[in-house]
């Protein structure tokens, strides 16, 4: 307790005396005023750590000091102990209702003065300690609200400024594709790759939009009656030749007759090429990737699979995959997410805008990964 802050408040200065020579012994720092107006005043200069307030006092008495202090949000922590000749129970109870945190009779007795002292002291230690933390947290947080609002200015700033430049450079090489057939064949399997880049580009920088959109409550699913068996045949065909420029085979298989859906299908061949583009970028040559499509009658929904054959995901990142910006300890783990995990942050909240749900099914151990996702109909 050394280097604590006692003010004695009393118009006796023999009381003062005695209180003091009580306290020294402890280190305490000792300060006194003979006047509730004086006391104020000192409290308002230097807060102290403890007051001992007298009650009876001319001008303002000891219960009109300690109410003006517990009203007041600077002082209103600071224990305060009455210290009084009053024996009457009604005086303590207006004691309590001023706002008083302990009494003391006079004469005082020694002992018990300094342990109320010490035992009120402990407390505003704690007490000081927790707003000290308090303060603490409370800026940190506000740090991080601001770094918060810079992150989220500099991915639209960059996401608009990448769109339209990307959009560009795809199309310009569809177009030297088209307008020139007399490329060798080495001339246009580099033009394929450079489609293929561009098109994992764009749509990292879409899903960045849409993740941005969904966040804001922006991007909502426009449903209609959907032929699921055309609209995953149509999407792979968009893929066989990106996929067959690493010697990978695609498959489709339905599992038993599936009817037509109200979905959004834009999203959800985005959600399935997002899987596709993944599963094709962390598949070895030769392998095969099986999209699988079927209705689920016990739970009335229509199911989709994605599953490759690259090096799997250990069971304690299958919840932390679909998170935004999570790959540092994935790709530490040998994880294969694709886009920094941004398209199946994409995957997640496109499937979940529809009431669905979506996993991730491996164990690890260059086994693969199988993206299962569920949406109600």
């Amino acid at each position: 307790m050394e280097n604590k802050t006692i003010l004695i408040v009393d118009d006796d200065e023999k009381n003062i005396k005695l209180l003091k020579a009580y306290l020294q012994a402890e280190e305490y720092k000792i300060f006194q005023a003979l006047n509730g107006e004086e006391a104020l005043k000192m409290v308002n200069d230097f807060n102290p750590d403890l007051i001992l307030l007298d009650v009876m006092m001319p001008g303002i008495d000891g219960f009109e000091v300690c109410t003006r202090l517990k009203t007041e949000e600077k002082t209103k922590m600071i224990p305060v102990v009455m210290v009084t000749a009053l024996r009457e129970r009604a005086d303590r109870i207006k004691a309590l209702e001023a706002g008083a945190d302990d009494f003391l009779s006079k004469p005082v007795d020694r002992t018990a003065l300094l342990a109320r002292v010490k035992s009120l002291l402990r407390v505003k230690s704690y007490h000081d300690e927790l707003l000290k933390s308090y303060k603490e947290i409370a800026l940190k947080n506000e740090r991080l609200k601001e770094l918060e609002r810079i992150k989220e200015g500099l991915t639209h700033m960059i996401i608009h400024d990448l769109n339209n430049p990307l959009s560009a450079i795809y199309g310009n090489l569809e177009m030297i594709k088209v307008e020139n057939q007399n490329l060798s064949e080495t001339e246009l399997d580099t033009m394929d790759k450079c489609l293929a880049y561009s098109l994992d580009l764009r749509q990292m920088v879409q899903g960045l939009l849409d993740i941005h959109r969904m966040e804001e409550g922006k991007l909502q699913p426009v449903k209609k009656l959907t032929n699921v068996t055309e609209m995953l045949a149509d999407l792979m065909g968009q893929f066989i030749a990106r996929a067959e420029m690493d010697q990978i085979s695609l498959t489709l298989s339905n599992s038993g007759e599936v009817p037509s859906v109200r979905i959004d299908p834009n999203l959800i061949k985005r959600v399935i090429a997002n899987l596709l583009s993944n599963a094709i970028r962390h598949s070895p040559e030769g392998e095969e990737i099986e999209v699988t499509t079927g209705f689920l009658a016990e739970k009335n929904s229509i199911a989709f699979g994605v599953k490759d054959n690259g090096n799997g995901l250990a069971p304690e990142y299958h919840q932390r995959i679909f998170d935004k910006f999570e790959q540092v300890e994935l790709k530490k783990s040998g994880a294969s997410v694709g886009l920094g995990g941004l398209g199946l942050a994409f995957c997640k909240m496109a499937v979940e805008a529809h009431g669905g749900e979506i996993w991730v099914e491996s164990d690890g151990n260059a086994k693969g990964c199988t993206f299962k996702f569920m949406i109600p109909v």
